[in-house]
């Protein structure tokens, strides 16, 4: 039988790890990829959570037609937020003036919001030439309806291991999945092997073992205190799930212990660079044509694993499929799907390299050469995560109506002005 439960540790304490059960439940022919496969699906209650679209900041560059300063910047900013905004001047002259300079608002409620100061900025400085959106991190906040640890670290677990991105990962070794539990050295690892199908330990008592992406022990388990991240902090996508318990963006800079009832699970995306053209932002008029559906679509997605597990097995090779099976069941309870893909990447390498072996030797030996194999997997062995997207889905739309709702409010006080 497949494996079904994953262990959530802790990497800040020592503490018993708690429990993630899994259903298995086998899909039918909802895509000819999938039919008669069987999908690992957390047991967590997801009407019992709360879910919220929040902005967490947003990031833009404006050139004004004379020179101000910092002050006179944040004055006209404060009258529409109630915290200053971090501006970064550029090129200040005498007195410390400038005419250019990157505007960063925490926490906006909505995008609205940032279309008045911006219009305000215009009014109050000129504008010399078009403002442009740096960044923007958007994040989905998870209320327990009734707060504790472990309804948290229940939920916690289960988006760890089944969140996903279409992105490269993999290429740069500072994008890989991994997950942070402190600072400095020795309070972060990545969850899976390096790339390559054999990758070398140096350490004192494992000189040049051979560390195959195969083995499912050789992933890392995700823990439930520490942050994941998917992507660098230099990369146009960079994605954080976490338990959020301490408020560190107050605006006097200090943190803040969350109360029960504040805390919450979150995940965070932030995205600059092309990838803000890729979901339509570009200036900040074109704030007000965004659709934030699309960030759920791009970004909050989530599949479940799906196993071909042979029942009642009569031969050898039956036996093999499902030992194979079990140990793509063992990498996804421990590192999620980000694990699961790395396996099953190095599954493919491997088989290739085989296929490759096989033929060299067939056509040394004159012999006639075999049928060909399959052809490459066009998409991962994936089942859509239907009801957390929905809920993903409804949270992105409700964010849409206020956002619709500030955007009337502004149009009918520019019409009276």
């Amino acid at each position: 039988m497949l494996p079904t439960t994953a262990k959530l540790p802790f990497a800040k304490q020592i503490k018993p790890p708690l429990l993630l059960p899994h259903r298995a439940v086998a899909l039918g022919a909802v895509q000819r990829r999938l039919f008669g496969r069987t999908a690992l699906v957390p047991d967590v209650d997801l009407d019992a959570y709360r879910f919220q679209v929040v902005i967490d900041w947003i990031e833009f560059h404006v050139h004004f037609n004379h020179a101000t300063q910092v002050q006179h910047v944040q004055q006209v900013l404060r009258g529409f937020h109630d915290r200053n905004s971090y501006i970064h001047a550029q090129e200040e002259g005498l007195g410390r003036t400038f005419d250019r300079c990157t505007i960063k608002v925490q926490e906006p409620k909505t995008l609205a919001q940032i279309t008045q100061m911006h219009r305000a900025l215009a009014e109050h400085f000129g504008e010399a030439s078009e403002s442009r959106v740096r960044g923007i991190e958007v994040s989905i906040d998870a209320y327990p309806a009734q707060p504790s640890h472990e309804a948290r670290a229940t939920l916690l677990g289960a988006l760890q291991r089944t969140i996903w991105t279409g992105r490269n990962i993999w290429w740069n070794p500072d994008s890989r999945p991994r997950t942070v539990f402190g600072k400095g050295e020795g309070y972060y690892y990545k969850l899976s092997p390096e790339p390559e199908i054999e990758a070398r330990v140096n350490s004192a008592k494992q000189n040049d073992e051979l560390v195959s992406r195969l083995d499912p022990f050789h992933h890392r388990v995700i823990p439930i205190d520490g942050t994941m991240f998917l992507g660098a902090k230099y990369d146009d996508v960079m994605i954080r799930v976490m338990d959020k318990v301490i408020d560190a963006q107050r605006p006097d800079g200090t943190r803040k212990n969350l109360s029960d009832d504040q805390k919450r699970v979150r995940i965070e995306v932030t995205v600059k660079g092309d990838e803000l053209a890729a979901v339509g932002i570009t200036n900040i008029p074109s704030l007000q044509k965004l659709k934030l559906t699309t960030f759920q679509k791009s970004y909050f997605q989530f599949r479940l694993p799906t196993f071909s597990y042979r029942d009642n097995p009569k031969t050898g090779a039956d036996a093999m499929h499902n030992a194979r099976q079990i140990w793509r069941a063992r990498t996804y309870l421990r590192s999620g799907l980000t694990g699961l893909m790395a396996r099953d990447a190095e599954a493919g390498a491997v088989q290739a390299k085989m296929k490759k072996g096989v033929q060299k030797t067939l056509r040394t030996m004159n012999l006639v050469k075999p049928r060909t194999w399959a052809g490459k997997r066009l998409a991962p062995t994936f089942s859509s995560w239907e009801q957390l997207n929905r809920k993903m889905h409804l949270a992105f739309r409700d964010m849409e109506r206020r956002e619709a709702t500030a955007r009337r409010k502004v149009a009918r006080k520019k019409v009276m002005c």
